[in-house]
């Protein structure tokens, strides 16, 4: 197979955002024919159709939206490497390309100060997902480590994991009426309507199972964050990691830690062991080590 252009991934990334060859020629400063010779080639090397051509509007197949959503971290990974080696070693040692989780914010405050007095050259380029997300990320040389939260396959990755800290329950004070203690057995959950991160599913499942009571889910999601907007609506109750109700719920929300060992989590520092990982990064995990 011949390997990817980075001229073809270009031209077809702006078609596919375009929806059309026509726009995308006029955006690309080129006529009709060559960009659609290009893409024509790009499908007969791939052996694969990437778009539905259709009288108004073109589409992508299955295999083209596929191929768009790894087109761009391609191109962005390519431009970096060419950017890093006009400047190496210097740039290497000074911008940390991290990824971070919505959910490390509070934790990382006080060592992010630590790390940048003690470094004070360094310069930050953040790339925010999920779990999943930065671990593909640093895996194709996108982001250099990450902050990521268990559950996780650490297979392939040096970790360095923080203090465990429990789930908490978050709700409107309704939810819990009946409930004076700071902490709220999962027996006393079985009945509300549940709001969780969907990566927490099989803590969550095996915390329930483990005391023989199925759980009322009414609503996965992808962001702890979106979990305590629904909770402020009063449409459930928020299973969060402690650290996010550090920094405040205002008068909204009652927080209550769950009471049980299955329901714990942890953040980690972790970079890619096999392959290039510059020194800055490596320093920030030895550093993540020592403070959290």
């Amino acid at each position: 197979m011949i390997p990817l252009n980075s001229k073809q991934l270009y031209y077809f990334i702006t078609i596919a955002e375009t929806g059309s060859f026509t726009d995308a020629a006029k955006k690309l400063g080129l006529s009709q024919p060559p960009l659609s010779k290009q893409i024509m080639l790009l499908e007969e090397d791939l052996g694969l159709k990437l778009f539905e051509r259709g009288s108004r509007k073109t589409e992508l197949t299955e295999a083209g939206a596929f191929l768009y959503s790894r087109a761009k971290d391609i191109l962005t990974m390519m431009e970096d490497v060419t950017k890093e080696l006009m400047h190496f070693p210097s740039s290497a040692k000074e911008i940390l390309k991290l990824g971070t989780i919505s959910s490390s914010g509070n934790i990382l405050q006080n060592f992010l100060k630590t790390f940048c007095n003690e470094h004070p050259n360094v310069r930050f380029e953040i790339t925010e997902g999920n779990t999943y997300e930065l671990m593909e990320k640093m895996r194709n040389g996108i982001i250099e480590c990450a902050i990521i939260r268990t559950p996780f396959h650490s297979v392939g990755f040096e970790c360095v994991y923080g203090k465990e800290e429990p789930l908490m329950a978050a709700g409107i004070p309704s939810f819990f009426s009946e409930i004076s203690s700071e902490k709220i057995k999962l027996t006393e959950l079985s009945e509300k309507p549940l709001i969780y991160y969907r990566r927490f599913d099989a803590i969550i499942s095996t915390a329930f199972q483990n005391i023989g009571i199925e759980p009322h889910i009414f609503c996965r999601n992808d962001d702890a964050r979106t979990c305590l907007q629904w909770a402020k609506s009063g449409l459930g109750v928020a299973l969060i990691p402690k650290s996010i109700c550090q920094g405040g719920n205002g008068d909204e929300l009652v927080l209550r830690e769950i009471d049980s060992e299955d329901t714990v989590t942890r953040i980690a520092a972790v970079y890619k062991k096999n392959g290039y990982v510059s020194n800055i990064a490596r320093e920030f995990v030895t550093c993540f080590e020592k403070q959290i």
